[in-house]
């Protein structure tokens, strides 16, 4: 019956609430009779938990067992995926080297299985003194968790360290949907997604508002940084200009006569407009109104004098031509002359090209001939 007891799995309740040394004893009587090393390892990692978020030292607990496993069990992803989580159990140096060394084939192998647990170990390593300012305040952690089928619960910490900041206990407390040892009676992990956080006691301690107004304000950071902004920038070129033949060189040396900030064309989309071709306008000959070019012989010889002053009107305010005027060739600013520049050394530099090329083929013809 005892042996069935020992065999059992550790529960939340037990990781949380018993004693360090009887604790240890257990944890330490599981693997004897389960060799269930995945569970273990896990186990651990909740203590180190509880050892940041408590006043209580559960440091390097169950160290002998640790260091066995590392040292001598068979190697396997799980050990290599917590491995970083353990390193303060060994000597720096050779003792360090000669636990990679056993689980991975080289650096980047340990880079890519610790990432994880490099990041989280960081955080429960965080500095705080176990001695808080109010004793007599009793405060616990409570934290409220979703599991994968979104079902809320509820994790209790007693003896709260009253030095941890908010942040800090959710950053800690995260560590939690990392593992997979806390199921429900149907199976379903349990801790899949943190929810909230409070450290109630004989009164609130943390500043609730305050404290997820921080970790939007990281989330919002988080997400800036992800997003990249493209900007457009438009170059005006000659109709027929055959903008794929130019290199990447050549692109970036068009940019930086507008845009001399710019030293690369990442996140960067360039426009070739082609220019519009200026109008012809025609120059039309003022058109007089009929009646004021000759005098209708049906006139009376008082109406003359009308005529007269009529044509004398039309002399010396002659009809306005056509709106339409000759269109004077537009001043290039010295940005856009340079950028025509170069498209016109680029267009020369390729017809010499081409007419290389065409006149070393008709010299192979004659040669051949």
């Amino acid at each position: 019956m005892k042996s069935n007891q020992q065999s059992k799995p550790l529960t939340q309740r037990t990781l949380f609430v018993m004693k360090r040394d009887r604790l240890e004893s257990r944890i330490n009587m599981y693997f004897q009779h389960t060799r269930d090393v995945a569970s273990v390892i896990e186990y651990l990692i909740v203590v180190m938990l509880r050892d940041a978020l408590s006043c209580s030292d559960f440091s390097f607990l169950c160290r002998d067992l640790v260091r066995d496993l590392f040292l001598n069990a068979e190697p396997s992803d799980l050990l290599r995926k917590y491995c970083a989580y353990f390193k303060d159990y060994f000597a720096a140096g050779s003792e360090w080297n000669q636990v990679k060394a056993r689980l991975f084939s080289s650096q980047q192998e340990y880079d890519r299985f610790s990432k994880e647990a490099c990041f989280y170990k960081n955080i429960l390593n965080t500095p705080a003194t176990r001695e808080n300012a109010n004793p007599d305040l009793n405060l616990r952690f409570v934290s409220v968790f979703k599991d994968a089928a979104g079902k809320k619960h509820t994790l209790t910490i007693q003896n709260a360290n009253e030095r941890r900041s908010g942040i800090e206990a959710i950053r800690m407390l995260k560590v939690l949907t990392t593992l997979n040892i806390f199921k429900t009676a149907s199976g379903v992990k349990r801790f899949a997604e943190f929810v909230k956080l409070n450290r109630p006691g004989v009164k609130e301690t943390l500043e609730e508002e305050e404290m997820y107004d921080e970790l939007r304000e990281e989330s919002v950071q988080a997400s800036a940084v992800e997003e990249t902004e493209v900007k457009t920038v438009e170059i005006i070129v000659p109709q027929d200009f055959d903008v794929t033949s130019l290199n990447e060189a050549e692109v970036l040396a068009l940019v930086r006569v507008g845009h001399p900030e710019v030293t690369s064309l990442e996140n960067l989309q360039v426009l070739f407009v082609a220019e519009e071709p200026e109008e012809s306008a025609e120059i039309q000959e003022p058109v007089l109104d009929p009646l004021l070019e000759s005098p209708s012989p049906q006139l009376e010889p008082s109406d003359y004098s009308l005529v007269k002053d009529s044509s004398t009107i039309a002399v010396a305010n002659p009809p306005e031509a056509d709106s339409q005027k000759i269109k004077k060739p537009k001043l290039l600013t010295p940005k856009a002359a340079y950028v025509q520049s170069l498209i016109a050394n680029r267009q020369t530099n390729t017809k010499k090209s081409s007419n290389k090329k065409n006149k070393k083929k008709g010299n192979n013809k004659k040669k051949k001939r």
